[in-house]
């Protein structure tokens, strides 16, 4: 079935016209556009990737999907519009929708399935103060798939960090989220994460949970989402071979923002809430801030810092927090 996808996405003919701002026309396939960037595959420059605000007009004769900034969808091919910065989607029934191009957040091809609905990044890292002779090995990846009605998202984290008097303190997490998408840029979410963190007693923490969230701003720069949900949460901590059950209520909010401008910047955080309903008084929040500055195509430079409180640990002898920096080489794919 891959290998199906992945031919008819080689098979799309290099039929798209670009025309841009200062008069230049580019011919080839529109891979993807998302982040305010177009991937254009070309005969004669490989694969080229265009700002959007650069682009004048763009057609095609083949499907694609169009996104816009108040998570509408459109499908069909691109007409050449006699306006500057707006593009025409013919559908399927011959329906013309105009729409600006600074009202598009995402386009990409109807015929490929899966490649081109996927996105993503991986990273490395490894810090050492010599004065303290800690030292700490980072790494993890991230991938989106995105359609017209849900997008889901597999992550996952490892923080392994050797001090000489504590020994080695690991932290680790694999999340998978799964969105459905409803109108008017709203959501209702499930999600799963496994996780462990020693500094603050948890030898691994279970969690399943759903809520209901929106995306409050949705742009080619920035997007910010929020969510309400409930979860349920198994614990098992340090030192003990037993578990606790809980219920928690989630309170979530993200903000990405994007600078395009060579070289490319952007800006991620996630903030959660998990207020016990069932341990009267005890509380959790997570925090994860991160800056990327890209270094050549598609490789960058990370520094991200993150934060764990927890108001009762399951472990008396724990920390009631956990916070580093780190900073680690990486690959982007989309």
């Amino acid at each position: 079935m891959l290998c199906s996808y992945w031919t008819a996405a080689a098979a799309r003919e290099k039929a798209d016209v670009l025309t841009m701002r200062n008069g230049d026309r580019l011919t080839g396939q529109i891979v993807v556009m998302q982040f305010g960037k177009l991937s254009l595959k070309t005969d004669y420059l490989g694969t080229a990737t265009i700002e959007w605000l650069d682009i004048a007009r763009a057609e095609s004769p083949q499907q694609f999907i169009v996104e816009d900034l108040r998570g509408r969808y459109f499908s069909g091919s691109l007409v050449a519009s006699g306006i500057d910065r707006r593009i025409v989607v013919r559908g399927d029934d011959g329906t013309m929708t105009a729409l600006g191009l600074d009202e598009i957040e995402r386009v990409y091809a109807d015929e490929t399935i899966f490649w081109n609905r996927l996105s993503g990044s991986f990273s490395v890292g490894f810090d050492y103060a010599k004065a303290t002779e800690i030292s700490t090995v980072s790494g993890s990846f991230d991938t989106t798939y995105r359609a017209p009605e849900f997008r889901w998202n597999v992550s996952a984290d490892i923080n392994s960090t050797k001090d000489p008097e504590q020994g080695t303190v690991d932290r680790h997490s694999l999340g998978f989220t799964y969105q459905w998408l409803l109108r008017q840029q709203r959501f209702i979410s499930g999600l799963s994460l496994l996780e462990r963190n020693e500094e603050t007693g948890i030898d691994a923490r279970l969690q399943l949970g759903a809520g209901y969230g929106k995306y409050f701003r949705q742009t080619s720069k920035s997007e910010l989402s929020g969510m309400l949900g409930l979860a349920l949460t198994r614990e098992w901590a340090t030192g003990s071979e037993d578990s606790q059950e809980s219920i928690e209520g989630i309170v979530g909010g993200n903000w990405r923002i994007f600078k395009f401008n060579s070289p490319t910047v952007s800006m991620s955080s996630a903030a959660l809430l998990f207020p016990s309903l069932t341990d009267s008084g005890r509380y959790r929040t997570n925090l994860n801030l991160s800056l990327r500055r890209e270094l050549v195509k598609d490789f960058y430079l990370d520094l991200s810092f993150y934060h764990a409180y927890d108001s009762e640990p399951p472990d008396a002898n724990a920390e009631n927090s956990d916070y580093g920096l780190t900073t680690s080489l990486g690959y982007s794919f989309y």
